[in-house]
């Protein structure tokens, strides 16, 4: 039997410590490896599509440029590549921004060990990988819709 190919993972991360955590977590699974780990936008820009893995783990704040930015930057080269957002962000404007940037998933910060390795097999299985208050924002957000301003009436009417 032919054995299946390990799940690639990059990562773009500024804090050192959760860098190591998630490469420890990855070399310790048997289905995924890491392929790059990067501390910087303009680095991880410059050279993930070079490496083409299967999932990324994406952070936001980043010391020189928005992690959505990468994202947006990437995602167009690496149509089969899925972005997991990997942040202590949580407000509604940047989880829909990651969202049309390209992100396929949103984990915030903290997330535990067993949660990444979940989230990596979860994505590439279909899923959605979301934290539950991400889940939340996304399900509150269609339920109660900013009003629309009605279409033919003066600034003053509406």
């Amino acid at each position: 039997m032919k054995p299946m190919r390990k799940i690639t993972v990059a990562v773009v991360e500024d804090d050192m410590r959760l860098q190591r955590v998630v490469t420890e977590v990855l070399a310790g699974s048997d289905d995924c490896t890491c392929i790059g780990v990067f501390s910087n936008g303009e680095s991880a820009i410059a050279k993930i599509p070079t490496l083409n893995p299967d999932v990324i783990f994406q952070d936001i704040n980043l010391p020189d440029l928005s992690g959505v930015e990468c994202v947006a930057q990437i995602s167009p080269q690496l149509p089969k590549t899925q972005f997991i957002m990997l942040t202590v962000y949580q407000d509604t404007e940047t989880i829909f921004q990651a969202l049309a940037a390209g992100a396929h998933g949103y984990l915030v910060k903290p997330v535990m060990p067993d949660a990444l390795l979940q989230a990596v097999r979860e994505i590439r299985s279909g899923g959605v990988p979301m934290s539950r208050t991400i889940a939340r924002h996304v399900i509150n957000f269609f339920r109660h819709p900013k009003p629309q301003p009605a279409e033919n009436l003066g600034s003053r009417e509406q």
